[in-house]
């Protein structure tokens, strides 16, 4: 099998959730010399902090006065984003029903109190080291190799359990199909290298365009980007729009033949409720979005339209 490069450990954060500071405190200072150790005081607080920055791996105490470790490791694995996340409990009791509660909500393993540290340190590391070869070969099948977004194939397989959960939870998702404007015209005059440097530049200008975590920006093809963003209104998916616009005419990038002798880009965008999206299909919302594409080109180009 290829050798394939992962971040080293002592770059990997470990959240160790326990409602006892010296367990807490015994915990870290075993980890803390091979990782990044961050600590977490209930259930509720594990959870808020995987909201904010999501660890490589969670440590959980089984037994918490507010919110169980069972209950807290279900909440993380039915969300999308935390899902992925290996849990090892800790506790200080293990009988066998115990124990299936634990495999039953998705935990990765689990360590005995008094916890010995060769054991824990070595069981983390074997988990991580799974995790991040896992995500490493995600990077190499669903990112696109010119501009390191989001590839048809990430849509195609990923996006789709994103909506259901958005659905799950009443929201809406919104798309933005955004295309460069007169990219032939780029290749013609500049040829097809510079062509690609503009592309990146571009997807470089998308990704730093959109703010949250859970949204994604696909390469769709050629000259072509999909933005996808769960749990937003449509005022919300018109605002991302017309940033994307903005960015990319201040980037000011040269074209002779282009908008105003710079790049310019056109957005098409489509805002529905997730449920609608999954009864009609997310090919249905990319294809409302793709005709408000043609409208914003058919009136000048640089500009984005939609409906809200």
């Amino acid at each position: 099998m290829q050798n394939i490069e992962v971040k080293p450990y002592s770059e990997c954060n470990i959240l160790i959730v326990d409602d006892d500071a010296i367990s807490r405190l015994l915990l870290e200072s075993i980890l803390h010399p091979h990782f990044l150790c961050k600590t977490a005081q209930s259930g509720d607080d594990a959870i808020a902090q995987c909201e904010s920055q999501l660890p490589d791996l969670i440590l959980l105490d089984m037994n918490m006065p507010d919110v169980d470790g069972l209950t807290v490791c279900s909440k993380l694995k039915k969300q999308a984003r935390t899902r992925n996340i290996p849990i090892i409990f800790v506790t200080s009791t293990m009988d066998v029903e115990s124990e299936n509660a634990c495999w039953e909500v998705g935990a990765s393993d689990f360590v005995m109190k008094p916890v010995n540290a060769s054991t824990l340190t070595h069981r983390v590391k074997n988990h991580l080291q799974s995790k991040l070869r896992t995500e490493q070969l995600a990077r190499m099948t669903f990112y696109d190799q010119l501009t390191s977004l989001y590839n048809r194939l990430y849509l195609t397989n990923e996006v789709p359990s994103v909506i259901k959960q958005v659905a799950r939870n009443k929201g809406k998702v919104g798309a933005i199909m955004v295309d460069v404007d007169h990219f032939k015209l780029f290749n013609d005059t500049y040829g097809h290298l510079e062509g690609d440097a503009c592309l990146q530049k571009v997807a470089t200008l998308l990704a730093k365009t959109v703010k949250r975590p859970q949204d994604a920006v696909v390469r769709f093809g050629g000259e072509e980007f999909l933005l996808i963003l769960p749990f937003v209104n449509g005022e919300g998916v018109k605002r991302v729009a017309s940033n994307l616009i903005r960015a990319v005419a201040e980037a000011n990038i040269p074209h002779k033949k282009g908008v105003n002798g710079r790049v310019s880009i056109s957005a098409g965008f489509a805002c529905w409720d997730a449920v609608k999206v999954v009864e009609e299909s997310l090919e249905a919302l990319l294809e409302n979005a793709d005709v408000n594409l043609f409208q914003a080109k058919e009136k000048g180009r640089d500009q984005a339209q939609g409906w809200i």
